[in-house]
């Protein structure tokens, strides 16, 4: 068996302990838990971003407690495949390196699979791309077939893709394959072997080699055949390149996977993890050049996005052409709300404690109902049981999901046109630009509602 080690470098080392992979830690920790059985150990993945409210990854999450793993297979099915590369990517002795176990017979798979379970025996997060739909049940059903069991119980899987996947629609992406992510996180690798032309590769660096049949249930036929249809005998690299292109693709496989992890700044992004610099009233232009008035909410992010943002959303469909704006690139964003001038209406819940005054267009307590003539005075009910405020006012969206959005909401006298329309609104006053806490809840429920496209 091959066993290659390498070094990580400098940046690649920062990638992981940067911060963005104690995020999906501490994330993961509290929505997927823990493999329970190898019939069914993944929790379903969450498309919804954290509450704004969490707090950093603890320090008893460490990223150094986690191994990034990709394996490589002669087909798709464990039950006619095996394993003949297993790579992955671990902290141990002071550093990080990368591993990778290379097989050319399948009598030797149940000496990879041991060597691999062994590294990881002391991990407690096992990272991958897409693992929990292949990589692992592949694994798990190989080491049965060798009579070993993965230490899969105890850990706690992380696979990006599903990570990921809830970004697509927010930032509009086309793909969501791993190499395709890894472009848009700024990464180009150097192999571009498709699952197919790996498994040639394999063949041909094994071609010296019988495949004998053995406790994996492979017959001499199924390999030889596999090898002849997939490894044709012109144009194939030579044993010592074909070893390198297979070393190659899985090395990149591992290495784009700490790569992509530059798109959890997204997900900080969009759960609330910033901090407001500036909040100021600004005048913006239309299409036809007529102006109007807006809050400008100036940010720094924890981490730098890949890609300039910019994202604009309507924020009341009663109202399409109020639309909030996002901007965002590197590590400062803003967001830009229009203000709505004119007169509000806040309704009182407890309408049975008022009476409605109809030639006063308001509400008296039922306390002081006594000083106005019975005539002139009728029982409230909801749609008239309000208090009219005219001022400037700043649209709150619909985030029902995010419950530090629900907390914010419910500290705020809510404005509304009228009984029917349910668009809510805040007031927008001098003293709130200076109300820290209440601008960077407010930010955070316009950027929960952007997430939700």
């Amino acid at each position: 068996m091959l066993h290659e080690t390498h070094p990580l470098n400098e940046e690649e080392v920062r990638l992981i302990e940067d911060g963005a992979l104690g995020t999906i830690l501490l994330q993961s920790v509290e929505k997927q838990g823990q493999m329970t059985s190898p019939a069914s150990p993944f929790a379903a993945p969450a498309e919804s971003y954290p509450a704004v409210d969490s707090k950093p990854c603890s320090k008893a999450l460490s990223c150094r407690d986690c191994v990034f793993f990709d394996i490589e297979t002669t087909g798709l099915s464990a039950d006619t495949a095996f394993l003949f590369l297993i790579g992955y990517i671990c902290y141990e002795k002071n550093s990080w390196n990368r591993h990778q176990l290379c097989i050319r017979l399948v009598q030797e798979e149940k000496t990879l699979l041991s060597s691999f379970f062994e590294a990881i025996k002391k991990a407690r997060y096992l990272i991958h791309f897409n693992g929990n739909t292949f990589d692992i049940p592949f694994v798990q059903k190989r080491a049965a077939a060798n009579g070993l069991f993965p230490p899969f119980e105890r850990l706690i899987s992380i696979d990006l893709y599903q990570r990921f996947r809830a970004l697509r629609k927010v930032l509009n992406l086309p793909h969501m394959n791993q190499s395709f992510l890894e472009k848009y996180s700024g990464w180009e690798r150097e192999d571009h072997l498709s699952g197919k032309e790996v498994v040639s590769v394999f063949w041909r660096y094994a071609t010296s080699n019988t495949f004998p049949t053995n406790e994996a249930s492979l017959s001499v036929s199924d390999a030889e055949s596999s090898r002849k249809k997939l490894c044709p005998d012109t144009d194939s690299p030579a044993p010592f390149e074909a070893e390198q292109l297979l070393l190659r693709h899985n090395r990149d496989d591992l290495l784009g996977m700490v790569q992509i992890l530059r798109l959890e700044s997204y997900h900080m992004l969009f759960a609330g993890h910033i901090c407001i610099d500036k909040a100021e009233t600004i005048l913006v232009s239309d299409s036809d050049a007529r102006e109007y008035e807006c809050v400008q909410l100036s940010f720094s992010t924890i981490q730098p996005l890949p890609h300039l943002l910019i994202l604009t959303k309507p924020i009341h469909e009663s109202h399409a052409a109020s639309k909030i704006t996002l901007s965002a690139d590197g590590q400062t964003g803003k967001l830009t709300i229009p203000v709505f001038s004119g007169t509000l209406r806040y309704y009182l819940h407890d309408y049975k404690n008022y009476f409605y005054l109809p030639l006063e267009h308001q509400v008296i307590h039922k306390s002081i109902a006594s000083y106005v003539a019975k005539e002139y005075r009728i029982p409230a009910k909801p749609d008239t049981c309000f208090i009219e405020r005219s001022g400037c006012f700043l649209p709150l969206p619909n985030v029902s999901s995010s419950s530090d959005a629900i907390a914010f909401l419910r500290e705020q006298p809510l404005f509304q046109e009228n009984y029917e329309n349910k668009d809510l609104y805040m007031e927008y006053t001098n003293e709130f630009k200076e109300q820290e806490e209440i601008v960077a809840s407010y930010a955070r429920t316009l950027l929960a509602y952007i997430a939700q496209r």
